[in-house]
């Protein structure tokens, strides 16, 4: 069979957003795919008719990313099909249409004069809204025309954060939390200027919501929320900087919420689920990864993770390296579905779960489950044919018991045309976080790079997810116990395979995977390529320079640049340049303010200072995200610069 091409992943379907119609007699779910040509995505509404489960396009704008039902025939989802719809330079816009399940014209329902980034129906002609707002911008009835013309040239900085990956300058910007009433056109916002909302949840009665208001310092903790629709009254249940709030989910009598007080595992320590009545329970203090799935480069959008239905609460979680499917009604944790790949969108009623998952070696399906059965069919065959005649490699599974005692899994692709008598290059590849996980998923560029004749392997050292916050914590550690079990793993890979040639092994990884590719090169020779991606190297910097620098570094390195700057200094990747032997390549996208360029830089100097033969490939337009829903040109250059360099120092 041929190896994947570079560019396949452009043809494949993303599928995400499933959700039933209120009858339950229909379902629908968002489907993107790569447009080349324009170097982005398209994305339509498609519908699936129940029981018949039969499949079709309902939208045809080709921008349509988000939708919600208004009733059990409609559809209401943003859109922009007239030039009147486009925003103007000085005004905010979002526009909302209609569209029918039984066919016919998208109508245009009404608009907000705002970036609306959330909507959701509370009862007839009554919806709830997030809005993007910025208290910096000038008011337009009463500026001169020049300064609202120049308004985007400046950033005026006063807060920190003062931007964000994915958002830009952010000081200033807030998400205002409101309510649209159809029948009198007319706006209610419920949080002050200086506000931002975070999470929400709601009934036809009240809305929940997390958020805090801020003037210089935004707090990590938001505070928890209840407003009274009838009334008009705000509650406050639980005061900022208190508890670390993650999801919300409203049921008759109360509402459930994820939230940890940090004190055990701090910025990275796993929630508990928790539930309001009137005063606060604790229902779960042992409660797996909520939300999380295993780490890959082909899904692009996601869907509700944690809801109720019928007072019973649904949500996936990571457990291990698998994400599964659970139900709680104050009782134990009950596995709703028993399925060979991860759940990843779903939605569930009375009788059945409709969820979007990859099996092993395969792209993104959605499948029905019965509940009472529990049998499991097919709904979509939309990349059915994007991989026939491709060599897709067998994901092996090879845990092994590292030097303290530890199971690590890890697992390994072998090359496309793979002979025993020969020996091959092989690639490490380490995930991001490093509170994220790798599983068995279909990974778009490990595939491609078996194709290319390369071993691939991969691990979750300890610091990864799913196996608990003991497991995960990593907090003044990074570079110790991480190291070592990604080092043991190479040791183990290297004892099982015996074809992998031990003088021709590369490395590479992205954000944490990226840092840790820093710190390897500076602390063994035992690679002869590496790519480091998204990386930061220096935490004295990534500090200011990071959106998350003065509150993530913090709690995981134990310092701040003023307390204690030598420890800072001896845990930074930069700090062992030096010692640095191997030709590295570093991928890095201009605004990405996780890891800021400037950190990537920074092991670059260190490394041409020494005479290491290193490159940069700098990406405009692109942020932290590049790898995964980056824009399909660029992902494809991604992709080929690291193959490049592999094959350079590596065949």
């Amino acid at each position: 069979m041929d190896g994947l091409k570079l560019d396949d992943f452009t043809k494949y379907h993303f599928l995400s957003g499933v959700r039933f119609a209120p009858d339950g007699t229909s379902a629908a779910f968002i489907d993107k795919i790569s447009n080349v040509r324009e170097n982005g995505y398209d994305s339509c509404i498609r519908l699936i008719r129940l029981p018949e489960m039969t499949v079709t396009r309902l939208t045809t704008g080709g921008k349509e990313d988000r939708f919600l039902y208004d009733d059990s025939d409609t559809i209401l989802f943003p859109a922009s099909r007239t030039p009147e719809d486009q925003p103007q330079p000085h005004h905010q816009k979002t526009v909302f249409y209609r569209i029918g399940l039984h066919g016919g014209e998208a109508l245009r329902a009404f608009s907000l004069p705002w970036d609306v980034t959330r909507l959701e129906r509370l009862r007839e002609h009554l919806y709830l809204f997030i809005a993007r707002t910025d208290v910096n911008r000038p008011d337009p009835t009463n500026a001169a025309e020049y300064v609202l013309d120049d308004y985007a040239d400046y950033h005026v900085l006063t807060e920190l954060p003062y931007w964000a990956n994915g958002a830009g300058f952010v000081s200033g910007i807030r998400h205002t939390l409101g309510i649209y009433d159809e029948t009198t056109d007319h706006c209610t916002l419920l949080t002050e200027p200086l506000f931002d909302t975070d999470e929400i949840a709601f009934t036809g009665e009240r809305i929940v919501y997390t958020g805090r208001s801020y003037d210089e310092l935004r707090s990590e903790r938001a505070g928890l929320y209840q407003y009274d629709i009838n009334s008009g009254k705000t509650q406050i249940i639980v005061e900022p900087d208190i508890l670390e709030i993650r999801s919300l989910a409203c049921d008759a009598k109360g509402f459930w919420f994820l939230a940890s007080d940090r004190k055990r595992f701090g910025s990275s320590q796993t929630c508990d689920l928790w539930y309001y009545d009137g005063e606060i329970h604790l229902r779960n203090d042992a409660m797996p990864a909520v939300g999380v799935m295993p780490t890959t480069d082909s899904v692009l959008g996601d869907g509700a993770p944690f809801f109720t239905r019928d007072n019973r609460l649904y949500f996936r979680a990571l457990v291990d390296f698998q994400t599964l499917l659970y139900s709680t009604d104050h009782d134990a944790l009950r596995q709703e579905l028993s399925f060979d790949g991860p759940v990843l969108s779903f939605d569930v009623n009375s009788r059945q779960v409709l969820f979007v998952s990859m099996l092993p070696g395969r792209l993104q399906e959605l499948y029905l489950a019965d509940r009472t059965t529990g049998r499991v069919q097919p709904v979509t065959h939309l990349n059915k044919a994007v991989l026939n005649g491709k060599y897709v490699g067998e994901c092996r599974y090879i845990p092994f018991t590292n030097s303290d005692g530890v199971r690590i899994d890890g697992w390994i692709i072998p090359p496309g045309d793979f002979d025993p008598t020969r020996t091959w290059p092989g690639i490490l590849n380490i995930h991001g976080g490093p509170r994220a996980a790798f599983g068995p998923c279909f990974f778009h560029e490990m595939q491609y790079w078996a194709g290319q004749g390369y071993f691939v392997f991969f691990c979750n050292p300890r610091g990864s997810e799913g196996r608990g916050d003991a497991f995960g914590d990593l907090r003044g550690k990074w570079g110790t116990v991480d190291y070592r079990d990604l080092m043991e793993f190479v040791d183990h890979v290297l004892e099982i395979t015996p074809s992998l040639d031990r003088n021709r092994l590369g490395v590479t990884g992205g954000s944490y995977g990226g840092w840790m590719t820093n710190w390897i090169i500076g602390h063994t020779g035992r690679f002869a390529a590496a790519a480091s991606q998204r990386s930061f190297s220096n935490w004295l910097s990534d500090f200011g320079c990071s959106e998350i620098g003065f509150t993530y570094d913090v709690s995981e390195v134990g310092a701040t640049p003023w307390e204690d700057p030598q420890t800072l200094w001896e845990r930074s990747p930069v700090r062992y340049a030096n010692q640095v032997t191997t030709p590295t390549l570093f991928i890095h996208s201009l605004q990405d303010y996780n890891c800021p360029f400037s950190e990537g830089m920074q092991m670059f100097a260190g490394l041409k200072y020494h005479h290491v033969p290193s490159r940069v490939c700098a990406i405009e337009g692109e942020n932290h995200s590049l790898s995964r829903s980056g824009k399909p040109r660029h992902r494809i250059r991604r992709l080929a610069e690291i193959t490049d360099w592999m094959n350079q120092w590596l065949k």
